[in-house]
């Protein structure tokens, strides 16, 4: 009798719930389609989206390799399906959705709508390619260099007309000289002005012999953009007397989820090595000379001893994608290089974190960036030790019986500079920036840019002490901290009369660079296991004639206001 009352009582609701899931997956019917192009044929990676009218919904997808797309729907009710690809005009069909399967076929042709335009970043904000006045090149991810890049600097060698690259030396890591369109004043340098995800950089390296870049892993960048000319870097001022050079870096599609991993490898050696005399021709040229031979019987090229083939890898990770109006990439990278000489290495690690989420229908947008990069470069002496590779005597041998460098008074063996001298750099740099904008009527915007660039170095220079030949050791130590905050508030309006648009900026800027080093030094280490650079307290000298402290403090503040019309 109580089972009956129960079932009776549990049997509508259980009726109607099973009523709501089949009505709800009626709605949740798809809508499919395939996408050609003008001459039929199908359109892979073609962005699909589904907005609802007189709501927020928002969904995306995107056309497989056989130009097929699925969409799934909530509910009933009238929305725009909009169908936009690079090179092609953008097209809409507008479907009053039922809750029934819809299939849609779509033919897009080719055209300058606004997908297809060539958008340029200029300096604070974007514009159509053929707006665009002044001397700007802009290079897209597709473009850039492929195999081993080390630097972004890299990435527009050879790529854009006016523009030189040449890395100062080939070690890993090295000051990559970018010039544009030839050679700055005395008093400017030659340096351009980079500016990363809206935040200028103060050029400044954060320590040792590194390249001031080397936080942005290249794998990051979605696009360099190059002002050349005074019209295009007039809105810099003076800082862009050299040129401009925007980076942009890689921010995530809603609709799309995504997580991709590369890997590049390369091995490099000694292209060619200095003519200099072997152990042979060097015994018959002293004679000839009439010079004293010192024959040690041995046969050594010093070139080769310091030397290796040398292996650099390259490791990344990327995570992105979004939903509705928020989007997010992700991305870790490993860099591990070495150099041909022994001894050298460079080993970075970077992170990225780019955020983007829109509200008020999407009249505020909101982009959050944040990067992490910490890089270790360990030097040899290298003047050293490729002026003792060329002018050491060959018939020294580079080793003893027991394998140990070999030892001689007069001079000394290449190999031992490397097992006593060390100059190790140590950077971490932290680089974020919070920007939003605000659409306040049709054609005005308000944007909001604050940044942060805080870089620390530590730099070590240490020389082991040794008996024979007899060095006493020593440690410098190097301390630099670089600071860059940035504030800036400027209006962009953009219309059109007629024929005619254009586009009004105002706005101002403030921006702080405080750099500030610090140095110190201690003398005469005991030989012993522990090496000075990790404890500086076996030091034997501290004196005010040989280890005087130095330091230096840097401060500059930059108010500008700009415009543009």
């Amino acid at each position: 009798m109580k089972q009956s009352f129960i079932w009776k009582n549990l049997f509508p609701l259980l009726t109607f719930i099973f009523l709501a899931g089949h009505a709800a997956a009626q709605n949740n019917a798809p809508i499919t389609g395939t996408v050609r192009n003008e001459k039929a044929e199908p359109m892979p990676n073609v962005s699909v989206t589904a907005t609802r009218e007189g709501s927020s919904f928002r969904t995306a997808t995107q056309t497989g390799a056989n130009g097929s797309f699925r969409l799934e729907l909530p509910a009933a009710g009238q929305y725009r399906i909009i169908f936009s690809h690079v090179g092609f005009a953008e097209k809409t069909e507008t479907i009053n959705f039922t809750g029934q399967a819809v299939s849609l076929d779509v033919t897009m042709e080719p055209g300058l709508g606004s997908v297809a335009e060539e958008v340029v970043v200029v300096g604070y904000g974007r514009a159509a390619r053929r707006d665009v006045t002044g001397a700007v090149k802009s290079i897209k991810s597709s473009d850039f260099n492929r195999g081993i890049i080390n630097s972004p600097e890299e990435l527009l060698q050879g790529k854009v007309s006016g523009v030189s690259v040449v890395s100062a030396s080939g070690e890993p890591g090295a000051v990559q000289n970018i010039t544009v369109r030839g050679p700055g004043g005395i008093r400017t340098g030659s340096t351009p002005l980079f500016v990363v995800d809206g935040i200028a950089l103060d050029n400044a390296t954060a320590g040792g012999a590194t390249n001031p870049l080397s936080f942005i892993n290249p794998q990051d960048i979605e696009s360099i953009d190059v002002l050349k000319d005074a019209s295009a870097t007039a809105i810099y001022g003076s800082r862009g007397a050299n040129g401009v050079v925007l980076v942009t870096t890689k921010r995530g599609r809603v609709g799309f989820s995504n997580m991709a991993y590369t890997f590049t490898g390369g091995r490099s050696s000694l292209a060619r090595a200095l003519p200099v005399f072997g152990a042979d021709a060097y015994r018959s040229e002293v004679v000839k000379l009439g010079g004293t031979l010192q024959d040690f019987g041995a046969s050594t090229d010093w070139q080769e001893e310091i030397t290796r083939k040398a292996f650099t890898q390259n490791h990344n990770l990327s995570l992105s994608g979004g939903a509705n109006k928020f989007s997010y990439y992700g991305s870790f990278g490993m860099q591990l290089q070495e150099g041909i000489l022994k001894g050298n290495d460079m080993k970075r690690y970077t992170g990225r974190l780019n955020l983007t989420q829109k509200l008020l229908d999407d009249r505020l947008t909101i982009d959050a960036n944040l990067s992490a990069a910490n890089t270790v470069n360990l030097r040899p002496d290298i003047g050293g030790l490729i002026g003792g590779a060329i002018s050491n005597n060959p018939t020294l041998p580079a080793r003893d019986a027991e394998g140990n460098p070999y030892r001689f008074e007069n001079g000394i063996n290449p190999l031992t500079l490397l097992a006593v001298e060390k100059d190790m750099t140590t950077i971490n740099r932290v680089l974020g920036n919070l920007s939003g904008s605000l659409t306040i009527t049709k054609g005005l915007v308000y944007r909001l840019n604050f940044g942060v660039d805080n870089s620390t170095a530590d730099r070590d220079v240490q020389s082991l002490p040794n008996q024979v030949p007899l060095r006493l050791g020593r440690l410098v130590n190097l301390t630099n901290q670089n600071r860059n905050y940035l504030v800036e508030n400027y209006l962009t309006y953009s219309g059109a009369t007629g024929d005619h648009r254009y586009t009004l900026l105002g706005g101002h800027s403030y921006q702080k660079f405080t750099l500030r080093g610090r140095g110190w030094s201690i003398n005469n280490f005991p030989i012993s296991g522990i090496e000075p650079i990790y404890n500086p307290g076996i030091g034997q000298e501290l004196t005010l004639a040989n280890n005087r402290p130095t330091g230096y403090a840097i401060i500059n503040e930059l108010q500008s206001f700009f415009s543009r019309l």
